[in-house]
């Protein structure tokens, strides 16, 4: 069965994350993954708050940009947040928004081997390993004195086939960033496989997914239409290419831009994209996503207002349950 997370955004303000993500462990969702978006709530600070709010539910960091903190930093704050609370944390890492890291003159060059070189190490460190090592990275004896009694699953948020094949080789789960479709999920878990190799452990899908739910399909598609509008202005990509839509968005961009496109979208795009919808189309949206090879479906609500009744709502009527 799809496992059903929760995605907080870095948007909330710091102050509700106590209240906000002990609703979600009580209306019985698997997960909180905690974004981090420059410069807005912190990721690192604010899986700390979930995971001391929460007792049972897993938490994670979606994602840790790679070229920000150096790979020891990382491995020593996940270090302490594994050892503070043992088997509830996950670490994810990205290469984060190029427009975010050029305001701060972060150079983000060599995704591919910048990737390899921080997971390598960051799991060499958190499993107690002395590193003397000049890769992208400079380790002149670098060792934690208080690595976590057991390793935290790391994640690689992946879109591209090169770096998913990547995730699928060297990481324990992957990250699929919001308006994946089933086709895509799909074709994700066959180079994630392959990658992985036919006798290495299951590698854990976890799709964000844009969550609107409403009394009516059309009242869900509707609270979710800017919002999906927004982030396909960025232009198309691979999710787009899959879902086959990328032709049609980028000629509407072309002509009309943001405003156009949103007022255009088909609903068929909407429905493909998302989860959006009353609770039973919500469902089965949950579950083609499980169907095409997604471990776990993390819901990004498009509205933050209210948001613990949201969760009450949502955690009842997707029926979910504490086990």
């Amino acid at each position: 069965m799809t496992a059903i997370g929760f995605v907080l955004g870095s948007t909330l303000p710091p102050v509700l994350l106590p209240e906000v993500s002990g609703a979600i462990e009580a209306a019985g969702f698997h997960s909180v993954w905690m974004s981090e978006d420059y410069f807005m709530t912190g990721g690192v600070s604010g899986a700390s708050i979930v995971l001391g709010a929460t007792k049972t539910v897993k938490v994670g960091i979606g994602l840790l940009p790679i070229y920000v903190r150096h790979p020891a930093l990382s491995a020593m704050e996940a270090g302490t947040i594994a050892g503070a609370f043992p088997e509830r944390f996950r670490l994810g890492f990205g290469t984060g928004v190029k427009a975010w890291l050029d305001q701060m003159g972060v150079a983000h060059s060599a995704p591919l081997s910048s990737m390899r070189d921080t997971v390598d190490s960051v799991r060499s460190l958190l499993a107690g390993d002395t590193l003397d090592v000049s890769n992208r990275f400079t380790f002149d004896s670098v060792r934690l004195s208080y690595p976590p009694a057991t390793v935290p699953p790391i994640y690689i948020g992946a879109t591209g086939p090169k770096m998913t094949a990547l995730a699928g080789e060297i990481a324990d789960g992957v990250l699929m960033s919001v308006l994946c479709s089933p086709a895509f999920v799909r074709r994700s878990r066959d180079m994630i496989d392959r990658a992985a190799g036919a006798d290495a452990p299951r590698r854990t899908i976890s799709a964000f997914a844009i969550f609107s739910l409403a009394e009516t399909t059309e009242l869900a598609r509707q609270a979710a239409r800017p919002v999906i509008a927004e982030y396909l202005s960025l232009g198309a990509n691979e999710l787009t290419d899959e879902a086959g839509i990328s032709d049609q968005v980028t000629a509407i961009l072309t002509d009309g831009g943001r405003d156009r496109l949103e007022k255009e979208m088909p609903d068929d795009w909407i429905d493909l994209i998302s989860i959006s919808g009353d609770a039973p189309t919500c469902v089965r949206a949950i579950a083609a996503l499980g169907d095409a090879g997604a471990d776990e479906v993390a819901l990004m609500p498009v509205d933050s207002t209210n948001l613990v009744q949201q969760i009450e709502h949502a955690g009842a009527a997707l029926g979910l349950s504490k086990t």
